[in-house]
C-alpha cells in the first residue's frame, strides 16, 4: 500500500472515528504522512472556471494542509499551490472533481427552480429564414 492510499484510509478513520481520541489520533498520522508526501513539491498553476470552483479548490486545499495563493495581477480565478505531482493527482484533484460535479449539479438545480418561479415557459422563439448578410 503506498502513502496516499494511506491518508485516504486514515481520512475514512477521521470521518468515522468511533471516539474523539482515535479522529485526533487519526489526524495526528495523517498530518505525518502529509509531510512525507510532500518532500518535492512543486508549484502548479491552477486555472479555475469562476470563483466558486476557485473558493472549492482552496478549501480542498485548505483541508490537506496546503497554502493556495495568487500572486498579483494574475487573474481572479487562478490558484498557485505548492505540492507534490503525486499527491495532487492522487488526492487533491480527484477530490476537487469529485466536489466540482457535485457543485454544478446544485447550481443548475437552484438556478432551474429560480427561472421556473420567475417564468414557467423556457422555450425558444425560433424564427424561419435567412440571416441577412449571408
Amino acid at each position: 500500500m503506498d502513502i496516499f492510499e494511506k491518508i485516504k484510509k486514515i481520512e475514512a478513520l477521521i470521518e468515522r472515528g468511533a471516539t474523539e481520541g482515535e479522529r485526533q489520533a487519526a489526524v495526528f498520522a495523517k498530518e505525518r504522512l502529509e509531510k512525507v508526501a510532500t518532500v518535492e513539491e512543486l508549484e502548479y498553476t491552477i486555472s479555475t472556471r469562476g470563483m466558486w470552483h476557485k473558493k472549492l479548490f482552496m478549501a480542498i486545499c485548505h483541508k490537506h494542509n496546503l497554502k493556495p495563493y495568487r500572486y498579483h495581477r494574475q487573474k481572479y480565478t487562478t490558484v498557485m499551490v505548492r505540492v507534490s505531482k503525486q499527491y495532487l493527482d492522487e488526492i487533491v484533484w480527484p477530490e476537487y472533481l469529485k466536489f466540482a460535479e457535485i457543485l454544478e449539479s446544485l447550481v443548475d438545480e437552484v438556478t432551474t427552480d429560480v427561472i421556473s418561479k420567475i417564468h414557467q415557459d423556457e422555450s425558444e422563439v425560433v424564427i424561419n429564414g435567412e440571416i441577412e448578410g449571408k
